[in-house]
């Protein structure tokens, strides 16, 4: 590497917003052994610059690792190449595993947590020199991420996908007993997909769903197209406790779910979902003649 790394940890006791400036300067921080700066936060902050708090240049590429004290895959750090948050080189999820995103002249680094109290972000900071650049490029992989939701549903009524002109985008909180994102609502409607898989740049996801607490009676999943929002049933007489065959949804699809109401207090819908990266979908169905 052209330097050695240099470490930082802040201490925020307020949830990352995504969209304000972080107010920290390189004297703001305690420096241990001149390469680990230890710094604090009590106020809503959200993105970082290139320079970061002044300690190294703006205009040189880095290689920047960053976690987390959550696992919270609502938590989200995106390398921003321009004043516009939708548009963005790369986005990562935080947790305590450390990930490495390129950083080059200009660009700022946006982060969003969802924790609901303190947290503590690490990030390890190295300038690239252009054979380092060259290597990491040679390197570089896109990892397929996946994600558990769970929508709990009372009041006696099951889960019901019509009428499909109606969008549900279910308000989810991470539960880090059970690791999975974890809704109570009793919506009806469809629910974009881009809202589950959380990955703007997929094509799509895979997806299972599981029902349970529906005694005898079985659950259906479908998939709905984005612009004439027409229902397509993936599977039908899904029986409590069983998971359903795996269906592909687009970016802009819609994931409709159906079964009939609770026997006991509640009717519970597991969602697994591993997002699809560009290109790779077809690439599998051209290998296997589909």
């Amino acid at each position: 590497m052209a330097s050695e790394p240099i470490a930082f940890r802040i201490d925020n006791t307020v949830d990352w917003d995504g969209v304000t400036p972080v107010g920290l300067q390189r004297g703001d921080f305690r420096v241990f052994d001149q390469r680990y700066y230890v710094g604090s936060l009590e106020a809503p902050a959200g993105t970082l610059t290139a320079d970061f708090f002044g300690v190294f240049s703006a205009l040189t590429p880095k290689l920047v690792g960053v976690a987390s004290s959550s696992s919270n895959p609502l938590s989200i750090l995106r390398v921003l190449s321009s004043g516009d948050p939708d548009v963005f080189r790369q986005e990562v999820e935080l947790s305590p595993r450390m990930v490495h995103v390129p950083v080059f002249a200009g660009d700022r680094i946006a982060i969003v947590t969802h924790e609901s109290g303190s947290t503590s972000l690490e990030f390890v900071v190295t300038e690239l020199s252009d054979r380092d650049h060259v290597q990491l490029a040679s390197m570089a992989s896109d990892e397929v991420g996946g994600r558990r939701v769970r929508i709990i549903r009372t009041g006696g009524s099951g889960f019901t996908h019509e009428p499909t002109t109606e969008t549900w985008q279910p308000a989810l909180s991470w539960d880090p007993s059970s690791g999975v994102l974890l809704g109570y609502e009793v919506v009806n409607g469809v629910i974009p997909a881009r809202d589950l898989c959380m990955s703007p740049r997929a094509e799509g996801c895979l997806v299972s769903v599981r029902y349970s607490g529906i005694g005898d009676g079985v659950g259906r999943l479908f998939v709905v197209d984005g612009h004439l929002r027409e229902a397509t049933e993936v599977q039908d007489g899904l029986k409590s406790g069983e998971w359903s065959k795996v269906a592909f949804v687009g970016r802009d699809d819609f994931i409709g779910l159906s079964s009939p109401g609770p026997v006991g207090d509640a009717v519970v819908c597991d969602l697994e979902l591993v997002r699809v990266a560009p290109g790779e979908r077809l690439s599998e169905r051209y290998a296997r003649g589909l």
